[in-house]
């Protein structure tokens, strides 16, 4: 987690807290990393759901299972077996029935945009069969969650994770089930919306400056200001009309906060120099053609960032190693030293990069670009 974000944001403390038996229902924008995003924000471990077609390949299958994987099965993926997900449905209520936490994407679908998509039947489905046990119609917690990304495609992101206020849902009445659900759904909808920051507009230069806005946002005590402040800025910037003033460049993601910013920036890039160097050298040869690889195989499609996570997850330590040993044969320096040294420096690389990207873009960036950008967060 530490090499994929820059910074990492939890409103509240209602997932590290959360206990068992529970619900978390969240947004879908990136395909497996929502699933590592919120799971690693949970003290508890977790269990989620995800396209059951993922565990065709044998190797995601050995991976998922041993994450608490559970799959579902739609129609654009394997039709032929839609009735496995009455076991699956089983299987959910046994796991809530032994204090588990279930995490689910309501929305059935990613794509990457900012934008909350229909609320639909399969976490009612799940929730309606795990009520029919007398304990958990009493204990059952549903606990919705935004998940808001400032790229899907670049490196050193930010990401804000939002939860709401949790939903008992053994509370609910209707006069059938079909009402229950419908009920349960429009309270899940209502519950998710001011929890995730929507912008709608198509126009590249309002995505860039969206996308600046996200990866700058700061971080104020009470977390859930962001993402006030965010759905104010992203309902500007969707108007029919509305015109971005910063030139949509790379550069703009970052920028240093004003004379002092610039400085202490300039000064951390310094003294991280040679350290980013050794990382660049240690460990450019194993991610770039990782990445680029991972790109090209992935190319418009919504799984870069899960599958070039999936691949540094397992294949990094094993080139740590690896590396580790050879540097050890070669230079006589202790095999636990590289262990250390190159996670460490790689660290050291994306932190220069982004410094460099925030110096680069000072002397860049007009007055106005900068006050036009810092006047969202005011």
């Amino acid at each position: 987690m530490l090499f994929f974000f820059r910074k990492k944001m939890v409103c509240g403390d209602s997932l590290r807290s959360l206990r068992g038996p529970a619900i978390i229902a969240a947004n879908h924008p990136n395909s497996m990393m929502d699933a590592v995003a919120i799971g690693c924000s949970c003290r508890q471990p977790v269990h989620f759901t995800i396209r059951s077609d993922m565990f065709n390949n044998k190797l995601f299958n050995f991976l998922l299972k041993r994450l608490n994987g559970i799959p579902i099965y739609r129609v654009s993926e394997e039709k032929g077996r839609m009735r496995d997900n009455f076991s699956t449905i089983a299987y959910c209520k046994s796991v809530l029935q032994q204090n588990g936490i279930i995490i689910i994407f309501a929305e059935g679908v990613t794509l990457h945009d900012w934008e909350l998509k229909p609320v639909k039947s399969g976490p009612s489905k799940i929730i309606l069969h795990a009520l029919t046990d007398a304990r958990l119609k009493e204990t059952l917690q549903v606990l919705p969650a935004g998940i808001t990304y400032s790229s899907y495609s670049h490196s050193s992101k930010t990401i804000i994770i939002q939860a709401g206020n949790i939903i008992y849902p053994g509370r609910i009445t209707a006069a059938t089930a079909g009402k229950w659900k419908l009920s349960f759904n429009d309270m899940l909808q209502k519950s998710l919306q001011p929890l995730i920051p929507e912008m709608t507009s198509g126009n590249a230069a309002n995505i860039a400056l969206w996308e600046s806005m996200l990866t700058q946002a700061p971080r104020y005590i009470d977390c859930s200001k962001n993402v006030r402040l965010l759905h104010s800025a992203g309902k500007k910037i969707s108007q029919p009309g509305f015109h971005s003033p910063v030139t949509p460049m790379p550069t703009r993601r970052y920028w240093s906060d004003g004379r002092a910013g610039l400085i202490k920036d300039i000064i951390t890039a310094v003294i991280l120099f040679i350290p980013a160097l050794a990382g660049l050298v240690l460990n450019g040869a194993f991610y770039f053609p990782l990445r680029n690889r991972t790109r090209a195989k992935t190319k418009n499609t919504i799984f870069y960032d899960s599958l070039l996570f999936g691949l540094l997850t397992i294949l990094y330590p094993l080139y740590i190693l690896l590396l580790s040993l050879v540097l050890y044969f070669t230079v006589h320096i202790p095999v636990w030293i590289w262990i250390i040294a190159i996670p460490v420096t790689a660290l050291c690389t994306a932190r220069w990069w982004v410094l460099l990207q925030k110096i680069s873009s000072y002397s860049i960036m007009k007055k106005e670009e900068i006050v036009f950008l810092k006047g969202f967060f005011s």
